[in-house]
């Protein structure tokens, strides 16, 4: 018994791993991919 719920907990846990986040409003990248704002986000996201 405890296996079997081992087991199913853990497939639940797959299973979440794979939803994507919601964005981030306060980001610039939010309103507007190709501004140079987020631009330099992503920059800094990369370098950190």
């Amino acid at each position: 018994m405890a296996k079997s719920f081992l087991v199913v907990l853990l497939f639940l846990l797959a299973g979440c791993s794979g939803v994507p986040r919601a964005p981030d409003a306060s980001s610039p990248c939010y309103a507007n991919e190709a501004s140079y704002e987020c631009q330099v986000e992503r920059y800094r996201n990369v370098n950190n």
